[in-house]
């Protein structure tokens, strides 16, 4: 697993690079910072996350708000949920404001089955390679 991971990140890591990337927990604006284990698959691939900021008590797990996302313009979007809240790309693009966001314009939105956001082990690779071909469609 160390190894496939490895590899996913060295092809992947250059694509990255001045990226930046907004992980939603749910449809209130939960997010994950580098504090937490997912948001440190983002910093292993080189993304910047744009809930570092946010997260000063550093919960790993702040909470954003529309505005701050927006202003922030994210160029990725990840969907982490999909299955307990029914968000799509669709849903984020309809969000006042929204189509301003780089990763709304340029349909760089990846809905990603909430298991594998959050249920580590083997998945984590899918995970890493879902990321991968996200940053490959950039």
């Amino acid at each position: 697993m160390k190894a496939k991971i490895a590899a996913i990140v060295r092809t992947s890591r250059s694509r990255a690079d001045g990226l930046s990337v907004y992980h939603e927990l749910s449809p209130d604006f939960y997010s994950a910072s580098t504090k937490s284990f997912v948001g440190k698959v983002y910093a292993a691939l080189g993304l910047e996350n744009i809930a570092d900021a946010a997260d000063s008590a550093g919960t790993g797990f702040p909470q954003l708000s529309a505005e701050y996302i927006v202003a922030a313009g994210p160029d990725l979007i990840v969907l982490a949920d999909t299955v307990c809240c029914g968000q799509k790309p669709s849903t984020v693009a309809s969000r006042p404001g929204w189509d301003r966001i780089s990763a709304v314009r340029t349909g760089s939105i990846v809905r990603i089955h909430d298991s594998i956001a959050s249920r580590w082990g083997p998945r984590l690779v899918s995970f890493f390679r879902a990321m991968s071909a996200a940053l490959a469609r950039l």
